[in-house]
């Protein structure tokens, strides 16, 4: 009897979860009642790593939803809100009452099943912080060389408005009693003189072939923190993103986390 006892004493220390390594790659898995999607996080983004483990550790997305699908696009959820899942509701206000900084590295790009944060606009968050707990999984699709074309341009855009936000920002706050069209005057100006000191972004030869062979959303690039992808179950993002959709990009029957595990 003793020597069993030990011997389910050994295993129940055995099936224990392992301490967190992160000096390892970590990787996490988001089990939902479609499927599960395991991925990676990116060492080099770590406030945003250390941010979504200690979310999935103590198991706070237990029961949100994916509260925004939009095919050929991505699969959005990690608004706390959600878990009161009324039907028909609008979600995606909810961020947990905080941001994450901003860790944008131009290394990554927003390809099938990268793992992306979610934002407010630049207009008012110009220092492109993240929402607390939301995440997204892209989806994106193939590309044309000429869909990409115009997706460049949208990516200087977007890049261009950016930038005057940030400039208008930073006057602001240099000058608080400063007149707001001659704030926007010399935000405007410059714009114009660090886009013409740096040039048009364009989008690189090998990426480019990437958008055209797998895929991905090429116009967000350069815009959001990308801090992981998925590893095993892409699959199941393509599933999620098929499901029919309210007018509101809620799915009609609610995608819902039902288990997060973190491991090395």
């Amino acid at each position: 009897m003793l020597l069993i006892t030990l011997a389910v004493l050994f295993l129940l220390a055995a099936c224990k979860e392992k301490p967190l390594d992160l000096t390892k790659p970590v990787y996490v898995t988001v089990s939902t009642n479609m499927g599960d999607v395991t991925v990676l996080l990116y060492e080099d983004t770590p406030l945003h790593r250390d941010n979504f483990i200690k979310l999935c550790q103590s198991n706070e997305y237990e029961g949100m939803i994916f509260h925004r699908v939009i095919k050929d696009f991505v699969v959005q959820g990690g608004d706390p809100s959600s878990k009161e899942r009324v039907p028909g509701k609008l979600y995606g206000d909810g961020d947990g009452g905080y941001t994450v900084p901003a860790e944008i590295l131009p290394k990554y790009f927003n390809k099938r099943g990268a793992l992306i944060d979610a934002k407010e606009m630049d207009a008012d968050n110009p220092e492109r912080a993240s929402a607390g707990t939301q995440f997204c999984f892209v989806q994106g699709k193939v590309h044309t060389d000429e869909e990409l074309d115009q997706r460049e341009s949208r990516i200087n855009d977007i890049h261009k408005n950016w930038l005057h936000y940030k400039f208008l920002d930073q006057l602001k706050k240099e000058n608080p009693d400063a007149d707001l069209d001659s704030l926007e005057t010399q935000a405007s100006v410059m714009v114009f003189d660090k886009i013409a000191e740096d040039g048009p972004i364009k989008i690189p030869a090998d990426r480019r072939e990437y958008y055209k062979t797998i895929g991905g959303v090429p116009h967000l690039d350069g815009s959001l923190t990308i801090f992981g992808e998925v590893t095993e179950g892409f699959d199941i993002v393509e599933k999620m993103s098929l499901v029919q959709t309210d007018k509101n990009d809620r799915p009609e029957k609610d995608i819902v986390i039902l288990a997060t595990k973190v491991f090395n």
